[in-house]
């Protein structure tokens, strides 16, 4: 196999993972607006009005940018907005942290209850690289079956690989709060 191809299959798996990961997301906090608001209220970056304006607008955009991500023609601009859209939430999970206030749930779609940490913020610089990949890689190359099953199976235990990273972050969390009220 020649490196362009492989370059494609990667970018085909990264924009995938990506797409699915955005859309889940966004379909997380739609699925409850009045929850999704208090998250991002409890941030305290913007006024309340700018916060409301991010609450409504955020997931559409999780969503423009998935997408985007699936269209190969678009996924340079899927990229780029799912880059916008990660070092938004990583700048805000860090202006938190360096101001103390790490014990905020994290608003991450599908984990309820998981407080911001540097692991997040690492997660989230592993999804920009991959963003990189999915927008710099070619868009176009030999497809057969075999390219097809590979990338759909890659993409999929990515997926599963991100979510139970999530979940083992918010049980480690869970774990060391319990551990450090025991001792007290």
């Amino acid at each position: 196999m020649d490196y362009q191809v492989s370059l494609f299959m990667l970018g085909e798996v990264a924009r995938l993972t990506l797409a699915a990961i955005f859309a889940l997301a966004a379909i997380h906090a739609m699925r409850d607006w009045t929850m999704f608001d208090g998250i991002v209220e409890q941030y305290r970056i913007a006024p309340r009005w700018l916060a409301m304006i991010a609450v409504r607008s955020l997931p559409p955009m999780e969503l423009a940018a998935a997408g985007a991500l699936l269209v190969p023609m678009m996924s340079r601009v899927g990229a780029s907005m799912g880059m916008c859209l990660m070092a938004l939430f990583t700048g805000a999970i860090i202006l938190n942290i360096a101001r103390g206030r790490a014990s905020i749930d994290c608003g991450c779609g599908g984990v309820r209850g998981q407080k911001l940490s540097l692991g997040l913020v690492l997660r989230n610089a592993g999804v920009m690289v991959a963003l990189a990949v999915a927008g710099t890689a070619p868009t176009s190359g030999p497809i057969d079956g075999m390219t097809v099953i590979g990338v759909l199976c890659a993409s999929v235990a990515l997926i599963a690989l991100y979510f139970a990273v999530n979940q083992l972050m918010r049980n480690f969390q869970q774990f060391s709060a319990i551990s450090s009220r025991s001792r007290s």
